[in-house]
This record gives structure tokens, C-alpha cells and sequence, in this order.
């Protein structure tokens, strides 16, 4: 993936969640269902990706992803949290409560 085809990625849609995971990362082997999980359950309309790491390493260092698991949140085409390594899905939720319910859950005029 380039870095042009991930900005349309990200551009494309209102909220994107990305999983940076590499092959022989048991963190992110353990992470990864839980996550998918919670963001399917409680963010319905996120969009939700993950980026293997292996074959990515350009694409990565571009990002600043150095380290796995990283997960980032896209919101309005802006990166909105980015949480590294160490984390609790439960960490992850909260952080895209708001940004989720301003752009998806707002009353319609």
C-alpha cells in the first residue's frame, strides 16, 4: 500500500480505525479480535482496516508506526487518537466515543 492510497483510504470515509499488526506479533494476534469486536459492536458505521506489517514497512515509517500493535483513528479525514504497543481496547472505545457520536449520532436538522 502507498502512502497515496492510504490518504484516499482515509480521505473516503468519515471514520476509519487502522490496525497496524505484524506477522509474529502475539500482542496484536491477541488484540486484533478483541478489537475488531468492540468496534463492530459499539462504532458501527467506523470503518475498520488492518495493515499487515509485513510489506508495509514504507508506508509505516511514513506514519510514524514504528512499533506493534498500533491502531490509529481517522475522523473527518484527520488523525483523531493513536494509541501504541501497550493499550486496553477498552482505552481505545473511549477515545472514539465523542468523535464518533459528533459525526454519526448528531440529530438531524
Amino acid at each position: 500500500e502507498t502512502r497515496e492510497a492510504f490518504d484516499a483510504l482515509v480521505a473516503a470515509r468519515d471514520g476509519l480505525l487502522v490496525l497496524f499488526a505484524g506477522s509474529s506479533c502475539s500482542v496484536a494476534d491477541a488484540v486484533e479480535p478483541k478489537l475488531l469486536a468492540m468496534a463492530a459492536e459499539r462504532f458501527p458505521a467506523l470503518d475498520t482496516v488492518v495493515i499487515p506489517g509485513d510489506g508495509a514497512a514504507e508506508l509505516q515509517a511514513q506514519l510514524g508506526v514504528f512499533v506493534f500493535p498500533t491502531v490509529v483513528a481517522y475522523f473527518g479525514g484527520r488523525e483523531s487518537a493513536r494509541f501504541v504497543r501497550t493499550f486496553a481496547v477498552d482505552a481505545v472505545a473511549e477515545a472514539l466515543a465523542r468523535p464518533y457520536s459528533i459525526l454519526f449520532c448528531a440529530p438531524s436538522a
